[in-house]
């Protein structure tokens, strides 16, 4: 199948949605309404020119959702999920899983997830793990012959099996079906706007129910009545802010791309923003991804040939693909044959492999593993002593140990219990601390974030190398050995105090990002298998690009150049994206807040409100439309560092300054409105209130990125500037063409003394520098709590 064109399908399959919350909201179902009462009226040309504003709102709305939701599907194809598929002559090919058909053939290797409901044709101790579907975290052996479970992660071995669902009646894929979607789930950030518009939806009700009811105690004229409906359900919803985050959030995911982020949920911007807990992996995070072995140590009483033959036997015969296996092989220059020996995979679970190999005295198992799982069982004391020497010259200086060992056992050990074992090499291994990785743990340490290490190393290793990386609190240290016995609520109650977990399995990573949750937001990176269950329990999963197929999956973040170090960047620009949406949610609310506030003080004066749809559209391109042309170009090209974040929750943010404003700005238009002369206060359109609320919606604007983001900065004032003289232009053009006054239902009549109303204005300018001044020492001081 041709993948150029995927994304568009995939974006046109889901039209449906965007269509219907883009054009039936509540404020536009009125305006709607609102239209068809003014050509019942016989107010023709005003019906036209709004529904021409209205189709014009919606066509950009549109256009934008769209564009957005292909830029996210454009990405998101990057990660979907491919599998290797065995055609009938053999050959291989890789597909989406979408593609898969039943009947087909389909090979599975470690770290895959089974793509779909089928039986294993082949195995070669492959381990499927359905924690994903049961919640359970055991991993079993799975025989040729068995069912396989679409959505199962493959711990150990590979296998094939053959599709009898296709992918998209799966479980899995009905489970999963709407967790990447583009904007169902809803980030915190959403969730407090949504909450926001839908109290205001209250507050709308409210306030027609009192027009409608004063209208007709007043006689007032029904078009009159319409007209003024019209204009404050423009003025008092904020639903167009639902449109504007997403959008940001989907520019922002673009960006974020390009600094090798890749997020793949659209709110995923706000979550690199609010973690308090970072939960790493050791291998492949703070040290580089490839093992190298040092060297290769046999005890006096063991001889080389016979070591390096066991070893050797144990490559031939496992068919693992660990880092630890591979980084053997070529220490050893070593070429795989075909073997039929009976083997155990090596899995994070057991922590051990096993194969059967010839040997002089006859055949023995060879057991490949961690020194913690090998050391108990060693059946001579000298070989023990000898081990736990080398572990003391070699684990200091954040070095990896492993283990060869053999037993004359019968049969393979499925665990080692009571299993008697001979030492007979032990292999050094290395990875180089990553270049930067010390600035990068530095710089979520300064943001207050706490950094956890979650590793299966021993904890002298894990321990050195978080000392070196500049880990805080690396003695706070805890074995997974003393956790086996706590119950989830002692997980909960304990493991916080600690900073470095070594010698840790799966299931008790998962155990702790689900306590760590209770004490903050909690995201966890890693690569391989064994991340996958932490990953999906984390509040953020971050998985590498060419990690285990599973875990890049389920992550919220894929990092795309594999490396730890491109997160800072990321966390940075998601900083600067949730500010310039903190800016125009305020651009939202404040003009909520004025136009309440205004129309509050009008009718306890006994005044109908003096501005109609037309009106309220023209100020809101001054003060929403062309201001987020801005605040889209500051959020994905940052233009000063960006502060950090606030401890708040949004609408505590955002609604104080700008209510508070909003107050003012109404008290200031009234003044204003008294000021006009007697037919703009009885006429539909007061040109001095518009002229006064664009003016008060500019200088809001240029005053919030202080109140927001932290400082207003050269290019931001250059751009301020240019603005204004735009605006000052275009107003100038809309006044004097007799055309945009018929469109935006403009009375040219000023009717006000121009000295008394620039008084007014730079008035308001003073008490609204105080309020910023109070309002951006308030912010600094929460930020730096």
């Amino acid at each position: 199948m041709d993948h150029a064109f995927e994304h568009y399908k995939r974006t046109f399959q889901d039209i449906g949605p965007i269509v219907f919350r883009n054009v039936v909201l509540i404020t536009n179902v009125i305006i709607y309404l609102v239209i068809i009462m003014l050509f019942i009226y016989h107010e023709t040309q005003v019906a036209f020119f709004l529904l021409i504003a209205i189709v014009v709102a919606i066509v950009i709305g549109l256009v934008q959702d769209i564009r957005a939701r292909l830029m996210l599907e454009k990405l998101q194809m990057l990660t979907a999920l491919r599998v290797a598929r065995v055609n009938q002559n053999g050959t291989e090919e890789s597909v989406l899983a979408e593609e898969i058909k039943k009947g087909d053939r389909v090979k599975l290797k470690l770290g895959d997830q089974v793509p779909c409901d089928g039986t294993l044709i082949s195995s070669e101790g492959i381990e499927v793990s359905n924690a994903l579907l049961t919640g359970e975290s055991n991993s079993m052996l799975r025989l040729t012959g068995e069912k396989v479970q679409a959505g199962g992660i493959v711990t150990a071995g590979k296998g094939m099996v053959k599709v009898e669902t296709p992918f998209a009646d799966s479980r899995i894929s009905q489970i999963t079906k709407h967790i990447k979607k583009y904007t169902w789930n809803f980030s915190p950030i959403q969730i407090s706007i949504n909450r926001a518009i839908k109290y205001s939806g209250y507050l709308l009700i409210f306030v027609l129910g009192f027009i409608i009811g004063r209208g007709i105690l007043v006689h007032q004229p029904v078009v009159s009545v319409v007209k003024n409906v019209a204009a404050l359900t423009s003025l008092l919803v904020p639903q167009g802010l639902v449109l504007v985050t997403t959008i940001l959030f989907a520019y922002g995911a673009v960006n974020l791309f390009r600094k090798h982020v890749l997020l793949q949920e659209i709110n995923a911007t706000e979550k690199l923003g609010r973690i308090k807990n970072l939960c790493l992996d050791k291998t492949g995070t703070l040290t580089e991804i490839k093992l190298v072995v040092e060297k290769m140590l046999v005890p006096d009483w063991i001889q080389k040939t016979e070591a390096e033959e066991l070893t050797k036997a144990y490559l031939n015969g496992s068919n693992d693909s660990t880092e630890s296996v591979q980084a053997l092989t070529k220490f050893f220059t070593f070429k795989r044959v075909a073997n039929t020996n009976e083997y155990v995979p090596f899995s994070s679970q057991r922590r051990f492999g096993a194969v059967t190999a010839k040997n002089a005295g006859g055949d023995v198992s060879v057991i490949v593993g961690a020194d913690d799982v090998v050391l108990p069982h060693l059946a001579d004391e000298k070989d023990k002593l000898w081990l736990q020497q080398t572990l003391k010259d070699n684990t200091s200086g954040g070095k990896r140990i492993l283990c060869v060992v053999k037993t004359r056992t019968y049969g393979l050990p499925k665990d080692l219990i009571k299993t008697k074992l001979l030492l007979v090499a032990v292999f050094i291994f290395y990875n180089n601390l990553r270049e930067g990785i010390r600035d990068v743990i530095d710089f979520f340490q300064k943001r207050g974030v706490i950094i956890r290490i979650i590793s299966g190393d021993n904890p002298e290793t894990v321990s050195a190398v978080a000392l070196s990386a500049g880990v805080k609190n690396s003695e706070a240290i805890i074995l997974g050995q003393e956790m086996e016995s706590w119950t989830q609520e002692e997980y909960n109650a304990k493991a916080g105090n600690y900073h470095i977990f070594a010698r840790i399995n799966p299931e008790q990573k998962e155990k702790i990002i689900t306590a760590l949750k209770k004490i903050g937001f909690t995201a966890m990176v890693g690569d391989g298998a064994n991340d996958a269950l932490a990953i999906k329990k984390a509040d953020l999963g971050i998985a590498m690009f060419d990690g285990a197929q599973a875990t890049r999956r389920l992550a919220a973040v894929v990092l795309t150049n594999n490396s730890f170090l491109a997160l800072p960047g990321g966390v940075k620009l998601a900083d600067n994206i949730i500010g310039n949406i903190e800016i125009m949610a305020s651009l939202f609310f404040n003009q909520v807040a004025s136009g309440l506030f205004f129309f509050i003080i009008l009718s306890v004066l006994n005044h109908t409100f003096p501005l109609t749809p037309l009106n309220i559209t023209l100020i809101d391109y001054f003060g929403i439309g062309f201001p987020s042309m801005m605040v889209f170009y500051w959020a994905v090209y940052a233009t000063e560092k960006p502060r950090l974040p606030s401890v708040q929750p949004f609408l505590r943010r955002v609604l104080p300054f700008a209510v508070v404003s909003g107050f003012f700005q109404a008290i200031v238009a009234a003044i204003i409105f008294f000021q006009s002369t007697a037919y703009l206060k009885t006429g539909g359109s007061n040109s001095n209130v518009i002229f006064a609320f664009i003016v008060f919606n500019t200088i809001f604007f240029i005053f919030a990125p202080s109140v927001y983001i932290g400082m207003t900065t050269r290019a931001q004032k250059i751009m301020f500037a240019g603005f204004c003289v735009c605006a000052v232009i275009l107003l100038y053009f809309i006044f004097q063409v007799p055309l945009m006054l018929d469109f935006f239902d403009l009375n040219y009549t000023a009717g006000i003394n121009i000295t008394s109303f620039l008084i007014v204005i730079f008035s308001y300018c003073a008490v609204q520098f105080g309020i910023v001044k109070w309002f951006w020492l308030k912010a600094r001081q929460i930020r730096h709590t």
